[in-house]
């Protein structure tokens, strides 16, 4: 009877104790927002990042990069683009160390193309003028990068990916599309809290 009493205790004692580890690993901070102010200073690009880890070594969130540039009729480098991630951690800190990631980002970009107008004997009837034209386009890509949290929760990122973009809204047009790619970088500070 004493084996049995001392069996079941040492059992509840254990699982305790596991409780308890695990009750102390969840308490870490879970929430990452970050900033790249390299691009905001060379480029009027603001590239920001939220994300949630949920475990030890994974997180998911969002990177959003957002053009304010010119809008001016001939500015072909306006875009806008939302990447979701799903990261995968291979370092010793909670979601920190190097990892890989997989995302898709959701592209939107103004392109631009001549329109010309021909008459029926296929000559030209009035002079081409440039036309823009918005994109929206949806891909799928790989990245890599490296965390680092410090003891006051501030969080450095250094990471890029690279994407390959589908879809078009020029389907009803004769426009050839030779700019598939695209990525996501972030050289960037952050906070966890």
């Amino acid at each position: 009877m004493k084996k049995t009493i001392s069996f079941f205790a040492l059992t509840f004692l254990g699982i305790t104790g596991i409780y308890a580890q695990t009750e102390t690993s969840t308490s870490e901070r879970k929430n990452d927002v970050m900033i790249s102010p390299i691009e905001l200073i060379a480029s009027p690009l603001l590239n920001i990042s939220y994300e949630r880890i949920f475990r030890e070594n994974m997180g998911v969130g969002v990177n959003g990069m957002f053009y304010f540039g010119n809008n001016d009729r001939y500015d072909d480098s306006a875009f806008s683009q939302v990447s979701p991630f799903y990261r995968m951690y291979f370092g010793k800190k909670y979601g920190a160390g190097f990892f890989v990631e997989g995302f898709v980002p959701i592209t939107s970009t103004k392109d631009y193309y001549y329109n010309y107008v021909y008459n029926d004997y296929s000559e030209y009837i009035s002079s081409p003028y440039y036309e823009p034209k918005r994109r929206t386009t949806v891909g799928i890509g790989i990245g890599l990068g490296g965390k680092w949290v410090t003891r006051n929760n501030i969080v450095f990122e250094v990471s890029g990916g690279l994407a390959r973009r589908f879809g078009s809204n020029y389907d009803n047009y004769d426009f050839y599309d030779g700019d598939n790619l695209t990525g996501k970088g972030m050289l960037g500070i952050g906070y966890r809290f």
